[in-house]
Order: structure tokens, then C-alpha cells, then sequence
């Protein structure tokens, strides 16, 4: 046995604990609620409601504070990553070297 191997052994824990820290700042630091600084918002989707459903939409964009716009873009795009990417807990992956594959869904992460 190489000292490589005692040293990928014996850090593994360390570099796991710093990828989990990774994982949980980047969750922290909440980056669907920040707008898309490098994408002009320059297209438009046209939603026919009733005068009730557009008076529920208001009052709950204004419980969160936000603008119905807002509120609408943040719940399509929390939509959009349940179903395009993988939001299973960490505990669900398998990670190799070469590759991390979430348990739940088989979506290859890496």
C-alpha cells in the first residue's frame, strides 16, 4: 500500500465535510430568489386569469413581498429544476471519482 492510499483514506472525511459545506452554502445563499443578472428579460408569457384568481395571486405575492411577476418566475423555475434536475437529499447520491449519480431518480450529477 502507498502512503497515497492512507492520505485518500484518511482526508476522505475532510473532503467530504468541505463538499457537504459547499453544498449547504450555495442552498444558503439562495440563488433562485436573485434575478439573472446576464440575461436581458425581454420576453413575455400572457396568462388569461379570473379577477378571483388574479386577486388570490396578489395577495400571495404580497404575503411573500414580492410583485405576481416575481412570485409567478420563482414558482416556474422552482418547477422547472424539480423536473429537469436532481433536488434529492445528499444522502441519496453515490459518488465515484469519476462521476456522482443520485439513488432516486438515476440522474448522473457529475
Amino acid at each position: 500500500m502507498s502512503s497515497n492510499y492512507f492520505k485518500q483514506t484518511f482526508y476522505s472525511d475532510e473532503v467530504k465535510k468541505a463538499k457537504a459545506e459547499a453544498a449547504v452554502n450555495a442552498v444558503l445563499a439562495d440563488p433562485e430568489s436573485a434575478p439573472v443578472e446576464d440575461e436581458v428579460r425581454d420576453k413575455q408569457v400572457l396568462i388569461r386569469v379570473s379577477e378571483t384568481q388574479r386577486g388570490q395571486w396578489q395577495d400571495a405575492a404580497d404575503a411573500d413581498g414580492l410583485s405576481v411577476s416575481e412570485w409567478l418566475r420563482q414558482m416556474a423555475d422552482a418547477r422547472w429544476r424539480e423536473i429537469f434536475t436532481c433536488t434529492h437529499p445528499l444522502e441519496k447520491r453515490q459518488s465515484y471519482p469519476w462521476a456522482e449519480i443520485c439513488l432516486e431518480c438515476g440522474t448522473r450529477l457529475r
